[in-house]
């Protein structure tokens, strides 16, 4: 039962970062580009005014089907035989085929514009490249850490 709370509050936690970070990116965007964009865009229909309710909810679901994404493919239950590299690469292609179906259900460009695709793989492939970052030094942080608290073990019980 523990456990299953852990799951839960992990991918809770998950779920609310993605949204964050995704609203205040859509957030700076419309306070300088929003006037512009939203002619083409229902993201930023209310210009550099705010985000509309029903684009915040859709973030949100959004939010939750990427986190949903990002749990299937890294449990240890169904791809628990597979290469974490080709468990990230899957993972990727999921998830930019997710939010290619939320660009087209919910309109949040026209889906003829080339920049508009352009700069989502743009701003996709800067997110990606953030998170891997953030994900590699939090590995390496808790590698040293573990290794520390090993040495230290070995220390103790070697005597």
């Amino acid at each position: 039962m523990k456990d299953k709370l852990l799951d839960i509050y992990k991918f809770m936690t998950q779920v609310l970062i993605i949204f964050s970070v995704t609203l205040l990116f859509i957030t700076f965007n419309g306070i300088f580009l929003g006037e512009a964009a939203k002619e083409y865009s229902t993201m930023f229909s209310l210009g550099n005014k705010g985000i509309a309710f029903d684009t915040v909810l859709q973030v949100l679901l959004s939010s939750i089907v990427v986190s949903l994404i990002n749990h299937v493919f890294f449990s240890e239950k169904i791809f628990k035989n597979m290469m974490a590299l080709w468990k990230s690469i899957l993972m990727i292609i999921s998830i930019i085929v997710a939010i290619v179906i939320f660009i087209i259900c919910f309109e949040w460009f026209q889906i003829n514009l080339i920049e508009a695709w352009i700069g989502f793989f743009i701003s996709f492939g800067g997110f990606f490249l953030v998170s891997t970052a953030i994900m590699v030094t939090k590995t390496k942080r808790e590698a040293k850490k573990y290794d520390e608290l090993l040495e230290s073990y070995k220390k103790r019980h070697n005597k």
